[in-house]
């Protein structure tokens, strides 16, 4: 019996994509290469376990993931062990891991669940990794809520319109002027131009749940230093991408859109 949804679809192609493998690139050469137990939290339909079971045939890869669908296509590999479970209530012992990694996860967790789950999410990967293990994270991250001006298409204003009218997260707030220009914070502006693929898609819904703004890079430090994680490194990655129809009009630098973390207990 095939019980895949629509969503279950969108998101296997999403997770599937090519363009992951310099994100996945980021995360990979920071792991200790004698890391012998590696846990990949929403590891979804195994694009990065499987990458991670080649640089390291040797070592022990878990993946979790609360999708039995995404699940199911990853055990069809037969590449490593897999487990059903909500990542926020992780059900390892303590110090089973060398090396636990959160690819784009946590700000999913941090959306429909609130900051708790994050904290718990954080407190749970300390318990479970071994004395000097290392947390790798790949992630959004809040450029802030300073005001940015951009100038838009008569097409793109029809997408923030209904950006804004489909976006549950919060309240997106924007001035309008005239010929197109828009003035909303960074922040509004991140989210608006990483998702307008969403908008009419089968990932919609999910998508206009979720932010992809979900911490400063301080606020996440914050918290992983009050779950007991030393944080080593911290850095941004990828610019914002122009697109088609919209112009930045400020004269600002805009700041990496993600964040590439690594931290040891």
């Amino acid at each position: 019996m095939n019980d895949m949804s629509s969503r279950d679809k969108g998101m296997a192609k999403l997770l599937s994509r090519p363009s992951r493998s310099r994100r996945f690139a980021k995360v990979i050469e920071r792991i200790s290469p004698k890391a012998s137990t590696i846990l990949d939290l929403g590891c979804g339909v195994g694009a990065l376990t499987t990458r991670l079971a080649e640089k390291f045939p040797s070592s022990l890869i878990i993946g979790v993931d609360k999708s039995k669908y995404l699940l199911r296509e990853l055990h069809k590999k037969r590449i490593s062990s897999i487990v059903l479970a909500d990542i926020p209530n992780l059900p390892f012992k303590e110090n089973v891991f060398d090396v636990a990694i959160a690819i784009q996860v946590l700000h999913e967790i941090l959306s429909p669940k609130g900051i708790h789950a994050l904290i718990q999410t954080f407190r749970n990967v300390w318990r479970s990794l071994s004395s000097g293990g290392e947390f790798i994270i790949f992630d959004h991250v809040s450029p802030g809520d300073n005001p940015v001006l951009i100038k838009l298409s008569s097409d793109m204003l029809m997408k923030l319109k209904e950006f804004k009218r489909k976006f549950k997260y919060r309240k997106i707030s924007w001035r309008g002027q005239s010929d197109g220009l828009v003035s909303l914070s960074m922040r509004d502006f991140y989210d608006f131009i990483t998702k307008i693929w969403a908008l009419n898609s089968d990932l919609e819904e999910e998508e206009m749940n979720e932010t992809h703004t979900p911490f400063t890079r301080q606020e996440l430090k914050d918290y992983l230093l009050k779950a007991g994680f030393k944080v080593e490194e911290a850095s941004r990655f990828m610019s914002v991408r122009p697109r088609k129809g919209i112009t930045l009009q400020s004269k600002v630098v805009l700041p990496g859109r993600q964040i590439v973390l690594l931290a040891r207990k």
